[in-house]
């Protein structure tokens, strides 16, 4: 069936992701791009055994069906949207995965890079330039749909945002129509969804729902190829996304401004510590702080006096009074989000990764983040102090968190990211595979065949 194009932005945004080609992307998208593949693909295998994998995978894998697409590890091939499920799930498991800080934080690049995965695998023999233009282009529109919804609802825009890039990936790996593509971002926001409740509630479907968007984004895809419509009016109809979704506040032109010569993920910081962006800044002067003072190196942790951590009152309403699960998380989810644990964590350890943040009954960390002090005060003075028995203190305020594009984590850091990501993986992931994953997403566009990575992971 044919359409009539509209004047809503779903329509430019699908003729861009058809008509855009591999030599179109500029030198340093290709480069973010790959940087998000290797980042991305880092979280999944270290998200492979995190809690509530293996119950996805007992049901999902339960229900059998075509022998389409890899799970990552876990030696099952599934449906391709349900591959992609797994995978996205074990990519936000961690909550170590890319963020858009200036987008509401929405994270792309696991439902993008599953979907694109999944759909790689179904066709077989895919070029590594075609997947590497496929997930820029979904990170993208992803990234886009994030930046022009301005006012924040609760949406958990991973999921509720990041189907309409996963559907766009998925559609551009499946050869579809601007037509054809128009359906599946229309089907992709039939089935938009996802909340931060879960996020307060420390629950699983933090992580679940990434998934669910990568798996709605193969599928909207893949009905739309046969020829399945979804709605046309999709950011600007009557009940379109923004009035649907953002009716307090949003900026459709976001949506197209700059669009082929601006790729939004580009714009994409890299996490150094395995929980939430927005406490990222604030572990970064922890972890200073720590270094000033030689802290469990040169000085015992014992000679820490006082503690103390000012932040804008919200932050210490939320965080510091009366939350003791802030202090003493009681699993993972909690730990993620969790100021003063993670804080305490970073100067016991110097470090907030993987197993730093999944230790929460480190005594060490306990009786540090039990003693914190939380003291009010303006976001500019947001910082860390320390004080010792012998009156030495030191002092760290917050500025652009690491990580982020104007600071960087190196080439080396990814690396070394991607190796623990690794380490921690449901299988034994050896360093020669670490090695040459490592170097075939960098060179990823000289890849022949994708089947080439996805073959290391079986």
């Amino acid at each position: 069936m044919t359409m009539t194009s509209s004047n809503d932005p779903a329509w430019a945004l699908a003729e861009h992701v058809c008509g855009c080609r591999f030599a179109d992307l500029p030198a340093v998208t290709r480069t973010a791009t790959c940087e998000d593949i290797l980042d991305t693909f880092g979280c999944l295998l270290g998200g492979s055994g995190a809690p509530g994998i293996d119950e996805l995978s007992r049901v999902v894998g339960g229900w059998g069906g075509a022998a389409q697409s890899q799970v990552m590890l876990w030696q099952r091939r599934l449906p391709a949207p349900h591959a992609a499920m797994m995978n996205a799930s074990m990519a936000h498991a961690l909550d170590f995965d890319d963020t858009l800080d200036h987008g509401g934080s929405i994270h792309p690049g696991a439902s993008v890079l599953a979907a694109s995965l999944a759909v790689a695998d179904l066709v077989g023999g895919m070029p590594g330039r075609d997947l590497l233009l496929a997930v820029a282009l979904g990170l993208d529109l992803s990234c886009r749909v994030a930046l022009a919804s301005t006012v924040d609802r609760g949406w958990h825009r991973t999921a509720a945002m990041g189907v309409f890039g996963a559907a766009a990936a998925a559609g551009k790996l499946l050869g579809l129509s601007v037509d054809q593509m128009v359906n599946a971002l229309g089907i992709a926001f039939s089935q938009a969804a996802g909340n931060r409740q879960c996020i307060v509630d420390g629950a699983l479907t933090k992580r679940l729902q990434a998934g669910q968007a990568a798996s709605t984004g193969v599928l909207a895809a893949l009905l739309a190829r046969e020829g399945f419509t979804g709605a046309r009016h999709i950011f600007l109809g009557q009940f379109g996304f923004f009035r649907l979704y953002q009716p307090d506040g949003y900026d459709a032109a976001k949506l197209t401004e700059g669009l082929g010569r601006k790729f939004r993920g580009d714009e994409l910081s890299f996490k150094p510590y395995a929980c939430g962006r927005p406490q990222h800044a604030i572990l970064d002067a922890a972890v200073s702080v720590r270094d000033q003072l030689k802290l469990g190196d040169v000085i015992d942790l014992s000679e820490v006096a006082e503690v103390s951590v000012t932040c804008p009152a919200t932050t210490i309403d939320e965080q510091f009074h009366g939350a003791l699960h802030k202090r003493r998380p009681t699993q993972i989810v909690e730990a993620q989000f969790a100021l003063p644990y993670l804080i305490a964590a970073a100067l016991v350890h110097g470090r907030v990764g993987i197993t730093e943040v999944a230790d929460i009954h480190n005594v060490r960390v306990l009786d540090v983040a039990g003693r914190m002090a939380g003291v009010p005060g303006e976001r500019q003075q947001s910082g860390v102090t320390v004080s010792l028995r012998d009156g030495r203190k030191a002092s760290a305020t917050v500025g652009q968190p690491l990580g982020a594009p104007d600071n960087r984590l190196s080439a080396d850091q990814l690396a070394t990211k991607f190796a623990d990501c690794a380490r921690n993986a449901v299988r034994e992931v050896s360093d020669d595979i670490v090695r040459a994953a490592i170097q075939m997403i960098r060179r990823l566009e000289d890849v022949s065949n994708v089947g080439e990575l996805l073959n290391h992971f079986v």
